[in-house]
């Protein structure tokens, strides 16, 4: 199940004030504390969740015949749980993307973001939601996205999601005439990669790439040691250096507004990283600020750790990356 799925359980569907009439609730009491208005004539009960299934439930009440959900909240209704709503720096919650049809226009809320779409859009609806396709929406991340590395962030979400492969936004891209984000998001579908966890291991990935130049990194690739234990599954490997790059941020076991790994989980990257370096790979752990305040900093740390990798004593090497019979991608 999905988590838009998952949270409609405690969503509450907002109703026009007709039809709150036809229950025999006046305006009267829509307008008061027991009701929340959501839009221009539609009002739900207040006191439902505030989560990001009801934020889009509230954006999709009372838009207009051929206006659909868009961008990351058509993504997060298809299934891409990584595309919660939030601002990963801030942690606000972001406008709830709308594509309405041609002709029509609306002026942005606090929570709902317009943009009129050229023609009619292909779409679905997903739990009672309209939305754009879930290619549609990952085009639109990728055209859109604020630079080329969010761009990424973005479209490594939809692919993780393994809800759309990358050779069919590679045909859409292709397709396309050209116009502004093109070229970004050609080039954020080239660099993206299946398998990544989360934003800020994208994040740190394009900051080795468009900073340092490194190109060959592997994503959540398993290392094993001699006899065919498994080692830990780094979140970039740079094989060739014996160097594993590991971002240390929020887990699926803290709250997302914590922002910081919880004691088991600090222990078990503690122990990861010593099984790595007991077989002779170099570790550097990044973290948010690491990204954002010190980059340059970082770059320095991250080059220094390949050189040492580089000239490593690589007979000493006790790790590889040759799978063991029987090995099915068994979570580290």
């Amino acid at each position: 199940m999905t988590r838009f799925a998952h949270e409609l359980s405690t969503c509450r569907v907002p109703a026009s004030v007709a039809d709150w009439a036809r229950r025999g609730t006046p305006r009267t009491t829509l307008t008061g504390p027991r009701f929340t208005r959501t839009a221009y004539g539609w009002y739900r009960r207040s006191g439902s969740s505030t989560s990001t299934a009801q934020r889009i439930l509230d954006a999709a009440a009372g838009l207009p015949d051929g206006a659909l959900i868009a961008g990351w909240a058509a993504a997060y209704v298809h299934g891409v749980d990584q595309l919660d709503g939030f601002d990963d720096h801030t942690l606000a919650p972001l406008p709830v993307p709308v594509v309405l049809p041609p002709g029509r226009r609306r002026r942005p809320t606090d929570g709902v973001s317009y943009r009129q779409s050229r023609r009619a859009a292909r779409h679905e609806e997903v739990e009672g939601v309209p939305v754009t396709t879930l290619v549609r929406a990952a085009l639109d991340l990728a055209l859109r996205g604020a630079t080329l590395t969010e761009a990424v962030v973005a479209v490594d979400a939809v692919l993780g999601s393994r809800l759309l492969v990358r050779r069919r936004l590679q045909r859409v891209v292709d397709d396309l005439l050209p116009r502004r984000g093109v070229r970004q998001a050609r080039r954020a579908i080239e660099l993206a990669r299946v398998g990544v966890r989360s934003p800020w291991e994208s994040r740190l990935r394009m900051f080795a790439v468009t900073e340092l130049g490194w190109h060959d990194l592997l994503v959540n690739r398993a290392v094993f040691d001699g006899r065919g234990h498994l080692l830990a599954i780094p979140d970039l490997l740079d094989a060739e250096a014996g160097l594993a790059l590991e971002y240390d941020g929020a887990t699926w076991r803290a709250d997302r507004s914590a922002g910081h790994r919880d004691r088991r989980q600090h222990r078990e990257d503690n122990e990861r990283e010593e099984r790595l370096e007991r077989a002779g790979l170099v570790v550097v752990r990044v973290e948010k600020a690491d990204l954002t305040t010190y980059r340059s900093r970082l770059a320095g740390r991250l080059d220094a750790a390949r050189a040492d990798g580089l000239l490593r004593e690589r007979s000493r090497d006790r790790w590889t990356l040759a799978e063991p019979e029987g090995w099915f991608g068994q979570p580290a």
